[in-house]
């Protein structure tokens, strides 16, 4: 549901520990903290992180902390290029 319904803002990725990605972002002025477990998405986790530019949330809009950095249909990891 959050995939399909959810409203889109800017996160900052913490740290990602196991199975767990943690994650914060702003809504409204309300800062929130919040994790995922990712133990069913490990395939959609890139290997090296370090090419990472942005994170993207997916939020409800009538209740903020429920959201989402990653999906099986969606990614919030915005990657760049390869550096060369």
């Amino acid at each position: 549901m959050l995939v399909a319904r959810g409203k889109m803002g800017d996160a900052a990725l913490v740290e990602i520990r196991d199975d767990l990605i943690f994650f914060t972002y702003s809504v409204r002025g309300v800062e929130y903290t919040a994790s995922q477990d990712i133990s069913t998405l490990r395939d959609h986790v890139p290997q090296d992180l370090s090419a990472l530019l942005a994170v993207a949330v997916k939020y409800l809009s009538h209740n903020p902390a429920n959201s989402i950095v990653l999906a099986e249909a969606w990614t919030g990891l915005r990657l760049g290029k390869p550096a060369h």
